[in-house]
């Protein structure tokens, strides 16, 4: 869920990292423990030469396996995974056949970047997650497309930090998680492995039958709702934040179809009333990562 998708420099050592990384997962599939361990150990050597950014964020992610709470989270990632898979198989369909019952407009005010994301399993946020596979990073950024002041070191630093997060559509509140302190690491690729949950803090509204949006990494006390709450479109939920895996202060959205982020299937969701890179959109409009985005006007 982390906001910032860096470019590896350098494609002979990148594709020697993949290859290494692949070798290393095979060979502790197959039993060989201490050459997985050795290969794994040689592709983050040569990730850290060819993105640190990305090596930070690696290894912190690495390190969550440590946390208890995070093991469990994963896992219950994992295990969801397999069973919205076998789901899907057995009603023969795919999310990305599923009509919308409702239209959804930006969760925020201003301008934003869509960091990471789209309908494609090029642009998707994460493509071999069917759980976040439709899902946004958005980032606020000013008239220069900057996402920050002055170094980009402090959280305060970012225009998306305290930026109001606003409900998309009218809705029930289902499911609220507030307690998550932010992130102490920011702009550098490292997320917060000791975090009690990598989604942060975050509501989760029902807008209609199989149709939830999930609004996360909000401020810790933001959140002024609690579960059977009515929102209306527009309404504020809480603030961005930089809470649980997060490399900088962002909102990840997604609309999904069941209650529970691990075992729901994400859904590709269109906007209504939205200018993409400077035009107004008069039809409903899928995002790519790179959007520059805003309510129209």
């Amino acid at each position: 869920m982390s906001a910032r998708r860096r470019p590896i420099r350098g494609p002979v050592l990148a594709l020697a990292q993949f290859i290494i990384a692949v070798a290393a997962a095979a060979a502790i599939l197959l039993g060989h423990s201490l050459l997985g361990l050795v290969l794994f150990t040689a592709s983050l050597t040569l990730l850290a030469l060819t993105d640190r950014y990305r090596f930070r964020n690696v290894v912190s992610v690495t390190l969550s396996v440590v946390n208890p709470r995070m093991l469990l989270l994963i896992l219950a990632q994992l295990g969801g995974e397999g069973l919205v898979r076998v789901r899907l198989l057995m009603r023969s369909r795919s999310s990305t056949r599923q009509r919308h019952h409702t239209s959804y407009t930006l969760p925020f005010e201003g301008r934003w970047l869509v960091a990471s994301g789209g309908s494609s399993w090029r642009t998707s946020h994460s493509w071999h997650l069917i759980g976040q596979r439709y899902a946004y990073d958005f980032v606020a950024v000013d008239k220069q497309g900057q996402r920050h002041r002055a170094t980009g070191r402090l959280k305060e630093d970012y225009l998306s930090y305290g930026q109001p997060v606003l409900a998309p559509a009218d809705g029930v509140v289902a499911h609220v998680r507030d307690g998550v302190r932010d992130a102490v690491e920011v702009g550098t690729g490292w997320v917060d492995w000791r975090s009690r949950d990598f989604r942060g803090n975050f509501v989760v509204i029902r807008h209609a039958e199989a149709e939830y949006s999930l609004l996360a990494h909000l401020v810790p006390g933001s959140i002024a709702l609690r579960v059977g709450d009515q929102v209306q479109r527009g309404q504020r939920v809480g603030s961005c934040g930089h809470s649980g895996h997060s490399t900088e202060p962002h909102l990840h959205f997604q609309v999904q179809d069941r209650r529970n982020f691990f075992l729901a299937a994400s859904l590709p969701v269109p906007f209504t009333n939205t200018a993409v890179n400077g035009e107004n959109q008069t039809d409903p409009v899928y995002l790519s990562i790179g959007d520059l985005v805003e309510r129209a006007q």
